[in-house]
This record gives structure tokens, sequence and C-alpha cells, in this order.
């Protein structure tokens, strides 16, 4: 055979190895892509929650805090001001997950 058509044929079939590598490589980048939207709108979800969860624990704390005497009240001030505190830490950590597009 004709070295030079040998070597076309090798050159070929690394060309084609290359394509079905490159085709593999873009299937994953889709499929990374769909999951990284989920995963957002997922956090988006979360933040929503805690968001509704922590009005709702506020406003029960509260109420609880009217039948309480003042000593108790200051003491619900402060674990409410903790858990609003643990709750903002948890949100600034979870806005500053990569953001891969």
């Amino acid at each position: 055979m004709n070295p030079n058509l040998k070597n076309a044929e090798l050159i070929r079939q690394k060309v084609n190895k290359l394509l079905e590598l490159y085709r593999l490589a873009e299937n994953v980048a889709i499929q990374l892509r769909e999951e990284n939207f989920k995963l957002k709108q997922k956090l988006l979800d979360q933040t929503k929650r805690i968001e509704i969860v922590e009005e709702r624990n506020k406003i029960s704390k509260l109420a609880d805090g009217i039948l309480l005497n003042k000593q108790d009240v200051n003491q619900v001030k402060v674990e409410i001001n903790r858990y609003i505190r643990e709750v903002d830490e948890c949100l600034k950590l979870l806005n500053h997950l990569p953001d891969n597009n």
C-alpha cells in the first residue's frame, strides 16, 4: 500500500475518533447544563421556602412572646435574632455557589 494513502487513512481514523470524542463531550456538556439549571431552580425554591418558614417562625415567636413576661420576651428576641443570623449566613453561603453557565 502506498505510504501516503496509509498515512491519510490513519489521519482519517484519528479525525473520526476526535469527532466521536467531541460529540460525547458535547452531550456531557448539555447534560451538565441541564443539571445546573435544575439545581439553580431547586436553590431558588429552597431559598423561597426558607424565607417563608423564617417569616412564619418570626410570627409564631412574636405571638408566643406576647404571653411571656418581660425577661422571657427578651430571651425570645435574642433567639429570633440568632436564628435570623444563622439563616442569613446560610443564604450567603448558598449565594456563593459557583455559577457554571
